[in-house]
């Protein structure tokens, strides 16, 4: 149980990013805000990334590229999921963004030839009917929805890319994700200004560096007790359960049944997809 225990805190604190955003309130952009998130979390990853490895503070030029590539495609997938936060509910942004498994589906099929079986087309089926149970037209905010939807895509381009270059998030190249991503978001707190920057300081801290900094640090840590597919599924089940606990708890969020029942279905059905195309790739190798 100790070996899982850095894994379970991990995907607790996940959960505190959907709640930081809620809290700051649009009192910052969303765009803008997740420039400082990433700086907090880049700031948290520098101090503790060296515990785990001291030449974490090291690029490699030889994937400077893959690196930069991957920060990219990190920050456009962090900012819509926070962008979608901001506008629907916490639940429906966090089981909504649970499709992007699908998504890898499709994408890996056509840029890693990776098959596409009778049981990923059940769980495909599967997964829509939970969608619709949720009804993302009617339930929350539509914007919100499609935004998450859309996260859950980039997302899945993120995933297949750095299955694609053979890159994981490890202590080494997860600080340099997160470095880039500030880069690219460099521009957003100039275009849309800083907001009540002071006012929202500790929520920034806590999206920062609790929901992302050290979420990765403790996640790269279970990295190395247990495999990464095991970590993987710990942070599918542990992200929407804590997102959906804390918004219920602390901004008294209401769960509809329907977001209840639909929201299982659909990630029981990517869970259950996830651990069926890894049994396809093993077999494959």
């Amino acid at each position: 149980m100790k070996k899982f225990l850095p894994i379970i805190i991990a995907g607790l604190l996940f959960g505190f990013i959907g709640i930081s955003v809620k809290l700051i309130n649009n009192e910052i952009n969303p765009f803008a805000l997740n420039f400082f998130r990433f700086l907090a979390a880049f700031l948290v990853l520098l101090m503790l990334s060296p515990l785990i490895d001291s030449d974490s503070l090291k690029i490699n030029k030889k994937n400077l590229g893959s690196s930069i590539i991957t920060g990219l495609l990190f920050a456009v997938t962090t900012s819509l999921f926070v962008f979608s936060v901001s506008k629907t509910t916490i639940s429906n942004a966090v089981l909504l963004q649970s499709i992007q498994p699908f998504f890898i589906m499709f994408i890996a099929y056509f840029s890693l030839s990776e098959r596409i079986t009778k049981t990923k087309i059940i769980t495909l089926v599967i997964a829509l009917i939970g969608i619709y149970v949720i009804n993302p037209i009617t339930t929350g905010n539509l914007t919100g929805n499609i935004t998450a939807l859309a996260s859950g895509l980039a997302f899945a381009v993120l995933t297949v890319y750095m299955r694609y270059e053979d890159k994981k998030l490890h202590h080494t190249s997860t600080l340099w994700y997160m470095f880039f991503a500030a880069v690219f978001m460099i521009p957003f707190p100039i275009l849309f200004g800083v907001g009540e920057l002071a006012k929202n300081i500790l929520y920034i801290l806590m999206l920062g560096g609790l929901g992302t900094g050290l979420a990765y640090f403790l996640y790269n840590l279970s990295l190395e007790r247990i495999e990464a597919e095991m970590a993987s599924l710990f942070t599918m089940i542990l992200l929407p359960l804590s997102s959906i606990i804390l918004g219920i708890l602390i901004i008294k969020e209401k769960l509809l049944l329907n977001t209840v029942i639909g929201g299982l279905i659909l990630l029981i059905s990517a869970i259950y997809l996830e651990i069926h195309s890894k049994k396809v790739r093993r077999t494959k190798n």
